[in-house]
């Protein structure tokens, strides 16, 4: 082969290198901000979780004291009362 013609061939194949270098860059900066997307959607459905847990330890907290035949007023008052100590302490927590 002539000079010219090894020079054009390595000419094409550092501009198709060029090209897909740039094109696996895009792919990547793409999957890099998905992967961010699904993280910050994981982290809010641990919250979600994390919250629906609270509220059913408290409803089981709750039947638990008007299934004991006791005033339901009063059983309300003291299921407001923990669960304020409970955020208190989640908010020490967090601190």
């Amino acid at each position: 082969m002539e000079t010219p013609q090894l020079i054009g061939g390595f000419k094409q194949k550092f501009e198709k290198f060029v090209y897909l270098y740039k094109k696996t860059k895009q792919e990547n900066e793409l999957l890099r901000i998905e992967n961010q997307n699904l993280k910050a959607l994981l982290d809010q459905n641990e919250k979600e979780l994390e919250e629906n847990k609270h509220r059913l330890k408290t409803n089981e907290l709750a039947k638990t004291f008007l299934a004991s035949g006791g005033n339901d007023q009063e059983a309300k008052l003291k299921i407001n009362r923990i669960v304020r100590e409970i955020d208190n302490c989640i908010a020490l927590l967090n601190r």
